[in-house]
């Protein structure tokens, strides 16, 4: 058994550093104009997952990784709060609080700027999620630190949706037992929803 979780954290970290030189070098291949123009609202396939939720989750993107400006305003226009992740400390908990849209409502935190530590506390019933890497399957491999692992064992009601960059698409993704799948995966080309959704389409 020990071996075998070795195994899977291996081959994690494996996947990570290719993945991660793979999302970047495609990210800095974009040019500005289509960068800005891409992920503007979320597609067709996706509203049913956040068309009930009142309370939608976000990341405020780092170089790389999918921009969610534009989602950001999109559902801000259709009525929806935004909520950011909040931390502490690095290796502490993650949590989620409202944003307004305003960086007037944010401050520096351990992993750059979020909501200001006043702002409320809300429970995400939709999460966008960044990601490393995904597969058909929809599972996710994320930065390795496990604070969206430990949030959505939390909160396992909460449907939870990838963005990630076609790139970023691997073969089969290591999992082990505390990894949960994704609902969707929202790449620039594609929307990957359960495979027994997809029989139905």
């Amino acid at each position: 058994m020990g071996e075998l979780l070795t195994d899977v954290i291996s081959q994690k970290r494996q996947m990570r550093r290719a993945m991660r030189a793979a999302r970047l070098a495609h990210w800095q291949a974009l040019p500005d104009a289509h960068r800005a123009l891409i992920f503007g609202r979320p597609p067709r396939a996706i509203l049913p997952l956040i068309e009930q939720a009142e309370f939608v989750g976000l990341y405020r993107a780092v170089p790389g990784e999918v921009p969610t400006q534009r989602y950001a305003m999109h559902l801000l226009d259709l009525g929806k709060m935004i909520a950011l992740p909040w931390t502490r400390e690095q290796a502490g908990p993650m949590r989620f609080r409202l944003w307004t849209g305003s960086d007037e409502t944010l401050e520096q935190g351990p992993w750059g700027p979020q909501p200001h530590a006043a702002m409320p506390e809300v429970v995400p019933d939709a999460l966008f999620m960044p990601l490393v890497a995904f597969d058909d399957a929809l599972n996710r491999l994320g930065q390795g630190g496990g604070h969206y692992d430990g949030w959505c064992a939390a909160h396992p009601a909460t449907r939870r949706i990838g963005l990630g960059w076609t790139v970023q698409q691997a073969e089969r993704v290591p999992t082990d037992d505390h990894d949960m799948p994704l609902d969707a995966v929202i790449t620039e080309q594609q929307v990957l929803l359960p495979i027994e959704e997809r029989e139905f389409r």
